[in-house]
């Protein structure tokens, strides 16, 4: 379910370039300060979105300094940014979740080895966020059994990832809260949605579920799946206009127009292929 938030470098401003990657650098040094070196593999890029964001929105202080880094063995610049803190503890939380549902899915020994290296922070992290904890938890519930009875609308199950991301990127409830909720919502649902249909010929293969597995053999079937797609991105396009958002602006107008459509069109240009 990660991965869809990532900008669309060929198209960024060499100093927009330089802030996403003293970004990603941050919540990288972030997790390892929290929960230790081996946190830093859970890096997402979609919590890199969501401190981009939240300091734009809320213009915190921050610097960028230089920091020796262990995973490139050379110097790099980073963003040091009270907004990180959320972003890493967030990252481990959804983390976390995913193991447990790739451990119940496919009884994963990766999986089950990093909810055994993860746990203890796990329980600290969700113990401070109840909300969220909550929304997760909930979130696995609703999807889990409607995967047992599934029905033929892509929107339903899709809709519980929009409500858990809701509450998972939103921090506090202020007066930008009634424009961020249905954002994360979208967003949610576009990121659930893109993944069904990169996996979907992957998951009727192994008789997984996936909501487009009968829409999957219509001759329009990705025109259809692109259509729906864009009237998502659409509305959260929308409501993140709303926002008085000056600072990061083009870097998160630049994800949000053109990034998060990389992984559909790699999908779809990989089908075109097979086709030809």
């Amino acid at each position: 379910m990660f991965g869809y938030l990532t900008p669309y470098k060929e198209a960024l401003s060499e100093e927009d370039q330089k802030t996403y990657q003293a970004y990603y650098c941050g919540l990288c040094r972030e997790l390892g300060q929290k929960f230790g070196h081996r946190s830093q593999l859970i890096l997402a890029y979609d919590l890199v979105f969501l401190a981009l964001l939240s300091s734009g929105l809320y213009e915190t202080e921050h610097r960028r300094t230089e920091h020796f880094c262990m995973w490139k063995h050379s110097r790099v610049l980073k963003e040091e940014d009270s907004v990180l803190s959320y972003a890493a503890d967030m990252n481990l939380l959804l983390s976390y979740n995913n193991y447990i549902d790739q451990a119940h899915d496919s009884a994963s020994k990766k999986a089950k080895t990093a909810l055994k290296l993860l746990k203890k922070d796990y329980e600290r992290v969700s113990a401070l966020y109840p909300r969220q904890k909550a929304a997760v938890e909930t979130y696995l519930k609703k999807l889990s059994a409607w995967e047992k009875a599934p029905g033929d609308n892509p929107d339903e199950a899709a809709n519980y990832t929009g409500e858990m991301l809701s509450e998972i990127f939103l921090e506090k409830e202020d007066e930008f809260a009634r424009y961020l909720r249905p954002m994360f919502f979208f967003l949610g649902k576009y990121i659930y949605l893109c993944d069904a249909y990169a996996d979907v010929f992957d998951d009727i293969a192994s008789g997984s579920y996936n909501p487009y597995k009968k829409l999957s053999s219509e001759p329009d079937f990705d025109d259809r799946v692109q259509a729906h797609l864009e009237s998502i991105m659409g509305e959260c396009t929308r409501y993140f206009e709303m926002l008085p958002l000056f600072i990061n602006r083009d870097l998160l107008r630049n994800i949000l127009y053109a990034g998060v459509w990389m992984g559909y069109s790699g999908a779809r240009n990989v089908r075109q292929k097979g086709k030809d």
